[in-house]
């Protein structure tokens, strides 16, 4: 499954157009996850769910003057078991500002 990510890595980078690239990409997504799988890796978290920031569940994408409330999930973490292998990526959710 990881041999078949790299040959699906190796097309998406060299795709001619816009069209082989989003297949190349896809194909690439599903071999990740198939090697993921066969190795017990789960991912943690959904795309752009907005959560309450934690530090111990977050790893922060941006640099802040101050701790968000709030954050948005733009790149999904990675357990093994029990174990966190990598924390879910999160940006501050921005507040409405009033007028």
């Amino acid at each position: 499954a990881l041999a078949q990510a790299l040959a699906d890595l190796d097309e998406a980078q060299d795709a001619d157009d816009e069209d082989a690239r989003e297949d190349a990409l896809v194909r690439l997504a599903q071999s990740l996850s198939r090697a993921a799988r066969k190795r017990g890796l789960t991912r943690i978290g959904e795309l752009n769910a907005r959560e309450p920031y934690d530090a111990s569940r977050h790893a922060l994408n941006a640099a802040v003057a101050k701790t968000p409330k709030n954050v948005r999930i733009q790149a999904r973490g990675v357990a093994r078991g029990g174990d966190v292998l990598e924390k879910p990526r999160v940006t501050p959710v921005e507040r409405k500002r009033r007028r």
